[in-house]
This record gives structure tokens, sequence and C-alpha cells, in this order.
């Protein structure tokens, strides 16, 4: 029993990580886009929203059968969240996420968009009209540490990424704390599937009508289509459902750890893949941010400790 338990862990580890490697995939394979094939923003997320909705709809409406898809429209209580979950947590990240990418590069927007969990961490204080703990407080320091090194490399007079990059970052951080937290109450009443497959589908609709991706020349070649199958199915849907089976068998805070490797490979695959140069600074302004899950992460484990003494 106890050998069975600890394979079933193993796996939840391989899950997890796999979970992060599946979303830096997704981010320099966008880079990539950007890049080489002159790709824009506005074309790639509502086609990759819209693709992704789909395909994990199906999936969904396969598992759970086509009345389970609609029934979340049933309850006019419904349509508040997902709107808001589907135009802040999901079409505002995505955007923001790879817009920052575009102006900079996969790893430095893939560190910055780490900052979120202060995000989430900020909500839950003021949620519970407590005050921040040492770890805390000390997260929020690290990040503005991270931040200042990364975007200056020290120096206060030099800006060396762009501001839009620097400013899209924190703005995808910001919206994927709310991405984490909105739709809880959803999820405890309908299948997390129904909940991803339809904010997707609303997030890159809105995003087509907003930016109209058909105006934009795309050369259709198979590098493009191969990017974006791997986008689409990589970094959207295996990778969530890889996280998910690893939270599962793991827990939460191992699996968010574990994913924690997603900046690293970002950082290797860029560097390798797409010859992005490093400065040290950007190591050590890295290394300031991945540190915070670690913090917070410790101060939620103590508090579970103490609670079940």
């Amino acid at each position: 029993m106890i050998s069975g338990e600890q394979s079933d862990k193993k796996t939840g580890y391989l899950f997890a990580m796999l979970g992060g490697i599946c979303w830096a995939l997704a981010g320099v394979c966008g880079q990539y886009l950007f890049q080489s094939k002159a790709v824009t923003a506005e074309w790639l997320v509502p086609v990759r929203l819209v693709s992704a909705g789909v395909i994990i709809l199906l999936v969904a409406c396969f598992r759970k059968g086509k009345a389970a898809i609609f029934s979340i429209w049933q309850d006019r209580n419904n349509i508040v969240p997902i709107f808001i979950f589907a135009l802040v947590g999901t079409a505002l990240c995505q955007y923001a996420f790879f817009a920052s990418i575009s102006a900079s590069n996969a790893a430095t927007a893939t560190f910055i968009s780490y900052i979120s969990p202060i995000f989430i961490m900020i909500y839950v204080v003021f949620r519970t009209k407590r005050i921040p703990a040492r770890l805390e407080l000390l997260s929020i320091l690290l990040v503005i540490i991270g931040i200042f090194i990364i975007a200056t490399h020290g120096n206060i007079d030099n800006l060396v990424i762009s501001a839009q990059a620097l400013i899209w970052g924190i703005i995808s951080a910001a919206s994927f704390a709310v991405y984490s937290i909105q739709p809880q109450r959803l999820m405890r009443k309908h299948d997390t599937l129904i909940v991803t497959g339809w904010g997707m589908l609303i997030a890159g609709a809105a995003l087509f009508v907003l930016f109209k991706p058909w105006i934009y020349e795309v050369n259709y070649d198979l590098s493009v289509f191969l990017s974006l199958s791997v986008l689409v199915l990589f970094g959207t849907i295996l990778s969530y459902v890889f996280y998910l089976e690893g939270i599962k068998r793991v827990g939460a805070t191992a699996g968010s750890l574990l994913s924690s490797v997603e900046p690293i490979v970002a950082t290797l695959l860029s560097a390798l893949w797409l010859g992005q140069h490093f400065a040290a600074f950007d190591f050590i302004g890295f290394a300031f941010i991945l540190i915070i899950p670690i913090l917070l992460s410790r101060e939620s484990l103590t508090k579970a400790d103490r609670a079940s003494r």
C-alpha cells in the first residue's frame, strides 16, 4: 500500500512538472511566431483561445454529455461570473502575457507573470482583514527588488526592457490572480472543463471582435501550424490536464512549486532554440521572483501545520 502511494506521488510530481513544461513551450512558441513569422498577439491570442475553447468543450461533451455543457447557462446567477472569468481572467491575462512576450521574450514575460501569488496574497489579506505575515511582506519586497533588477540591471537611470513589456507582464500577473480566484464558486458547482472551455471560447470570441485577426496577413506555412498546434495542444489543453492530475496526487502546494519549472524551461528554450541572450542581472532578478512561490508555500504549510496541532 505504501509503495502504491509513493508511486502515485511520483506520478503526481511528474505530471505537475509536465504542466509547467507545457506552459513554457507555449510561451517560447509564441516568441518564435512573433520573431520569425511576424505574427502579432492580436492574431495569435484570439485564434488560440477559440481553438482551445472548442476542443475543451468537445472533450467535456464527450465525457459529460451535451446537456451538462449547457447546464451552466440555466442559472442566471452564473452569467456575470462567467463573463468576468472570460474577459478579465482569461482574455486579458492571455493577451497581456503574449503582448509582454512580443515586447521582450518568453523567459522575461514568464518570470514577471510569476509575481501573481503576490496579488492573490494581497487579495486574501484584504478579504480576511488580517495583518500580512513576515514571509508575505518579504515576498512583496522580493518582487520589488526582482522587477527593479530585471528592468534596470541595477541602474535606476536605465530601462533595459521596454515599459510596454513590464506593464503587460504585471497586468498578466494581476489578471491571472483573477483567473485563479474568481471562478472557484463556479467550479464547485460545475465541471472544471466546462467552466474553462466556456471561459476560453467567450474570451476568444471577444478578442476576435476586438482585434479582427482576419485582417492580419499571416504566412500559413508548416512551422506556423506546428507552433500553433503546440500552443493549443500542449500550452493550453495538456498543461491544464497534467497540472490538475499533478495537484490531485500531491496537493496544490507541492504542485505549484513543481510547476515553477516553467520559467526555468522557458529561459533554457529561449536561449537554446531562439538564441536569446541574458545578462547576469537577469538571472539575479529571476531568482528573486522565483523564490516567491516557495516562500508563500512555506507560509501556507506552516499555517496548515499549526492548524493540525
